[in-house]
């Protein structure tokens, strides 16, 4: 499995993102599938549809439809955040000073849990997290 953050969800939908290129091949690889199985959380889920919901031209009925057709996806694995997640991401989020939001700490914690070494993100602030190989194409 490979986790996918919300910046290729982001770019794969919005056709206007400055990353649309780079996340449209990789999701569509994706899609079809030329890569291995996708790992997400409901709380990307829940900054892509958020961030896709306030672009201009995109509007909120559609992002809640790429929100659901993640959801849907057999390729696409969403991991539900539950307590011992969010706990565990909340005593190690201070030791990223402030560089990883909460989510990202949160995506950090699930991919140990589900022992994922790779994401495909934008955010270069994953660089800093041990044992995450951060990719921006696949």
């Amino acid at each position: 499995m490979i986790f996918v953050d919300t910046t290729f969800w982001v770019g794969d939908a919005d056709l206007n993102d400055e990353f649309h290129s780079s996340s449209h091949v990789a999701i569509e690889k994706l899609r079809i599938g030329q890569t291995p199985l996708a790992i997400t959380t409901d709380f990307v889920i829940d900054e892509t549809v958020t961030i896709l919901g306030r672009r201009k031209g995109f509007g909120a009925r559609e992002a809640a439809a790429v929100g659901a057709h993640l959801i849907a996806s057999p390729r696409v694995f969403v991991v539900y955040v539950d307590e011992d997640i969010l706990l565990e991401a909340l005593g190690k989020y201070p030791s990223y000073g402030g560089k990883l939001s909460l989510t990202d700490v949160v995506s950090a914690v699930t991919m140990t849990r589900y022992a994922v070494k790779q994401i495909l993100s934008h955010d270069a602030d994953f660089d800093s997290v041990k044992g995450i190989t951060r990719l921006e194409s696949i």
